[in-house]
């Protein structure tokens, strides 16, 4: 399911126990989005994040905002992974941190980085950084919508991390949460309050469940 509404119509509804709520939030910096002013009071700011107290809550932000808007509700998180990236941004890493549920780094492999590692053959436990290159305008996977994150990112969240949980994205944007979410075989809910968004993810959504049940 997904909705043209304020996430805080939606959450109350939600049972805590059986849901994984995985968001990339507005910054607040100002971000000039089609019907949404991204630049609120602190205090306010600060308010958005405490909706989500008492859940399981993956959050990719930057660290310094984490600590300042989302530890003083949800607490400290019990797991960080960094994700890096190569860009002209003056940033070139966000954070992602894991509240009130932990990541199982056995449930994905990878190559080992160290070519000599005796192990070079085999696969290992994925890592807590995650080098993944941000969604340029020429990959496969980009929509028409700003700041998306790359399908990948959430894969890892998502196999690493959830259960037989609905996952569900307060802020969906393009969607990506759940349409990795619907190729995962993972019920799903998402929000946003931009038109654009939901048509977006209503698009991606019929496009990838079309192909999967055919």
């Amino acid at each position: 399911m997904i909705f043209n509404k304020d996430f805080r119509e939606i959450i109350k509804e939600l049972d805590k126990e059986k849901t994984l709520i995985i968001i990339d939030p507005p910054y607040n910096v100002g971000w000039k989005y089609d019907s949404y002013k991204d630049k609120i009071s602190e205090d306010e700011y600060l308010k958005l994040f405490e909706s989500f107290e008492g859940f399981k809550l993956v959050v990719i932000h930057y660290i310094e905002d984490i600590i300042k808007y989302v530890v003083p509700t949800m607490g400290v998180p019990e797991k960080v992974v960094q994700w890096v990236y190569n860009s002209n941004m003056r940033k070139q890493h966000r954070s992602i941190a894991f509240f009130n549920c932990k990541p199982d780094f056995s449930k994905v492999k990878q190559k080992p980085k160290n070519p000599e590692d005796v192990r070079v053959n085999s696969e290992v436990n994925i890592y807590d950084w995650w080098n993944v290159n941000l969604v340029k305008n020429v990959s496969s996977e980009k929509e028409d919508y700003s700041n998306q994150i790359p399908e990948k990112i959430i894969g890892n969240i998502i196999k690493t991390t959830a259960n037989d949980e609905v996952i569900f994205d307060a802020f969906m944007g393009s969607g990506t949460t759940l349409a990795v979410a619907s190729k995962l075989g993972f019920k799903y809910i998402g929000c946003d309050i931009s038109k654009k968004a939901f048509e977006i993810t209503k698009q991606r959504l019929n496009k990838i469940e079309n192909n999967l049940f055919q």
